[in-house]
């Protein structure tokens, strides 16, 4: 069975519940099974570290824990650990998509200095009353400083796997 959350394979033992509860839709222990069944996949998707906690090191492991809570919380289990567990990871995963500044100090002072350059070459260029230079200077220091942010700001996520990496002891999907 594929996994629509992430195109790859779901485990066997996941596929078999879904078959199971498709047959027998009302069935709470169906569905408890399945909730187990998925918060093991959750839980073996994501990267081990040294100090064996688990992190999300990969986008299709963010997609994998992803479709594992949210197909958690359809099947509505009855035990409230497991509900919990996948409004966390479900959490976790909103909070891993929020765009953060790595090295914010470098990217600040970067963007500054990039922008005094620009207006100054801008300011130099109209002064020298040169329309060419106004506008090659303000095209420069605009890509400089799209540069910057491109480079600079990413998914906290994948700032938090770059940190990871180095202690990661398995790997996740």
């Amino acid at each position: 069975m594929r996994d629509p959350g992430t195109g790859g394979e779901v485990p066997p033992a996941v596929a078999e519940l879904e078959r199971e509860l498709a047959a027998d839709p009302e069935n709470a222990e169906i569905r408890r099974r399945l909730a187990a069944a998925l918060e093991a996949f959750a839980v073996e998707a994501r990267s081990l570290t040294r100090d064996e906690v688990r992190v999300i090191t990969s986008g299709r492991q963010r997609q994998a824990c992803w479709y594992a809570a949210t197909r958690m919380l359809r099947v509505a289990p009855e035990d409230p650990r497991l509900v919990a567990m996948a409004g966390d990871l479900l959490a976790e995963i909103e909070a891993g998509g929020r765009w953060v500044w790595r090295k914010p100090g470098v990217a600040g002072t970067l963007a500054t200095v990039l922008s005094i350059l620009g207006l100054l070459a801008v300011v130099l260029g109209a002064l020298a009353e040169s329309v060419v230079l106004v506008v090659v200077a303000a095209v420069f220091s605009s890509v400089a400083l799209a540069g910057v942010v491109l480079y600079y700001r990413r998914e906290r996520w994948r700032v938090e796997a770059e940190r990871a990496l180095p202690v990661v002891w398995q790997p996740g999907l």
